[in-house]
């Protein structure tokens, strides 16, 4: 295991910075876009188990929910977009084939005043990247775990250097990552994890340890700071955590956490540490436990509900709005979409399955299975992108999806072609978007057998289907197009593979400039196209509705904390 000969610490930098920071803060007072006394309650379907977001067993739904509002980053993804936040701190590479990521923070601090600094950013790559797995040469110790999320990090060639009076690390890479700009996650205070695993009460000089420890690669140490890592953050299922464990480098911070027959609550009020680029207007935010009809209680026990879209709920959406509550349309992060199995049967021809996806009426298959909602249905013509940004367009445009799959005389089916699909039975959307591709495929010559399972779980389930009608994630890493696409994803429904595919994949991960990484990303669309495996249909939606008190509530679409993310944008309705 290397040690970079520059990444040695320049002693007590660090204890008097940050000792003025943490006397100059603590100020109490609330940020100048805060509105003293405003609360919004979030109907929430939830639970904060852990406040630690970079753990692999911490990566829910409710967890990712409070990060996003108690989290501070250098970088979020955002669909396709990396939103940069320099109030945070900026990250610069350097360097082609030896690339170098330097991570320099602004003036962030955690809501207890103390800053954050190297320290946090050093237990943060010992975390993500994994460079203590592997046990030091010559030495009887084994290797150190933390369990977190992997990030391109983990191609680290070295510890990194630290700069400390810039408070700033650079990370040499073996290889250049697509993911710099976000693969720094600053999950956890690094004073708290070093108080909670060496026993040290002074909070900066458990922080300095923590360094130490990383930059000398000290086994023992380190495995005490991984298990700290992992369990100072854990919530307990009846509310209970450590106030360290609460503490926040985001706009806001949990005040308390209740747990009730009816699910849990989560309240959080806004933080006066934070100073960053979000200006939350809402003092105080509720996230209360939604129950079996959450529109019910809107404007009553809760100001802001999030939905999805069913025919039981068409009318009383539709009569909300019409009374001026607030409604709008996003997307889950998923798509519906038709997949072909290749490795055998009637599609194992290219040809085949190119005339059969030309005879799938899209545009009939969304309106079929949405029905009252097909509105809130947004069409998509390719998969490896969200829609609605300037990547989706320039893929729409390259991938040659409609040239190909548009209506053709090629539709016509071979003679006999009996087509087995596979859908969710339990899903109103699939079984009604079966019966729209049973009635019209067969104007092609094709005919269909309804192969139907009751549950999502077991659709890839048996050797007798032909197509899936299914959902699927829009991918959002290389590692997420792998699993789905490539030939030895785990959730590669087609059965089959191809080693052009596989080789831009591995290209993709690897490139760190964003418009090439577009590029290479729209290569392997391009592929799925060639190989007339998938068609998409229409992104899965979701539905919020606000109450009239609440103004500016725009969800964002996908699969990360899409509503309580733009918690900072709302505001009282001015009246």
């Amino acid at each position: 295991m290397k040690v970079h000969p520059g990444a040695r610490r320049r002693a007590g930098v660090v204890s008097v910075a940050s000792l003025a920071l943490i006397a100059t803060a603590c100020s109490g007072d609330l940020p100048a876009s805060v509105e003293e006394g405003t609360e919004v309650a979030v109907a929430w379907s939830g639970s904060l188990t852990s406040t630690n977001p970079a753990s692999k067993a911490s990566v829910t739904d409710g967890n990712l929910d409070v990060a996003s509002l108690t989290r501070g980053a250098f970088g979020t993804l955002v669909n396709d977009t990396v939103e940069l936040d320099e109030t945070f701190g900026k990250v610069t590479m350097t360097g082609d084939e030896q690339a170098r990521v330097r991570y320099d923070l602004a003036e962030p601090t955690w809501s207890d005043g103390v800053p954050i600094d190297t320290a946090d950013l050093m237990l943060a790559w010992a975390a993500t990247s994994g460079y203590f797995r592997t046990p030091k040469e010559d030495s009887p110790d084994g290797g150190v775990d933390f369990g977190a999320v992997p990030t391109g990090l983990t191609k680290s060639a070295y510890i990194p250097e630290v700069d400390e009076g810039a408070r700033a690390i650079e990370v040499p890479l073996v290889v250049p990552v697509v993911d710099w700009r976000t693969a720094l996650d600053v999950a956890v205070p690094a004073h708290v994890v070093g108080q909670k695993a060496l026993k040290i009460e002074d909070p900066i000089e458990a922080k300095e340890i923590v360094e130490t420890a990383i930059e000398e690669s000290d086994t023992a140490k380190l495995t005490k700071i991984a298990d700290a890592w992992n369990s100072a953050f854990t919530v307990a299922e009846d509310g209970k955590a450590s106030e360290e464990a609460l503490l926040s480098s985001g706009p806001y911070r949990v005040s308390k956490i209740a747990a009730g027959e009816s699910g849990q609550e989560v309240d959080l009020e806004v933080n006066p540490e934070y100073a960053g680029e979000a200006r939350p207007t809402y003092e105080q935010v509720r996230l209360t436990p939604a129950g079996s009809d959450a529109l019910a209680s809107l404007g009553e026990e809760v100001d802001v509900v999030q939905v999805a879209p069913t025919k039981g709920n068409r009318k009383q959406v539709r009569d909300l709005e019409r009374r001026d509550y607030g409604v709008a349309n996003a997307n889950d992060g998923t798509m519906w979409a038709l997949i072909l199995r290749t490795d055998r049967g009637l599609f194992k021809r290219k040809n085949t399955r190119t005339a059969f996806l030309r005879a799938v009426p899209r545009g009939d298959i969304a309106e079929g299975g949405a029905g009252e909602w097909a509105e809130a249905y947004e069409a998509t013509d390719v998969v490896l992108f969200p829609p609605g940004g300037e990547s989706y367009q320039i893929a729409t445009e390259d991938s040659g999806f409609a040239t190909k799959f548009g209506a053709s005389a090629d539709a016509k089916a071979p003679g006999g072609a009996r087509v087995c699909v596979a859908y969710d039975t339990s899903s109103p959307f699939a079984s009604d978007a079966y019966d729209t591709i049973a009635n019209v495929v067969d104007d092609e010559g094709w005919s269909t057998t309804d192969c139907g399972v009751s549950s999502a779980d077991k659709l890839l389930s048996g050797n007798k289907w032909d197509a899936v009608l299914t959902r699927i994630p829009v991918p959002q890493t290389p590692e997420d197009i792998a699993t789905q696409w490539g030939s030895k994803g785990s959730q590669n429904a087609t059965g089959g593979g191809d080693r052009d595919r596989d080789r831009l994949i591995s290209e993709l991960a690897r490139t760190a400039d964003p418009y090439e990484a577009r590029d290479v990303r729209v290569q392997i669309e391009k592929t799925l196209v060639r190989d007339s495996i998938v068609v998409p249909i229409v992104m899965n939606p979701t539905v919020t509705v606000s109450d009239k008190k609440v103004d500016s509530v725009r969800p964002r679409s996908g699969q990360v904390a899409p509503l309580v993310s733009t918690v900072v944008e709302w505001s009282p309705t001015k009246k």
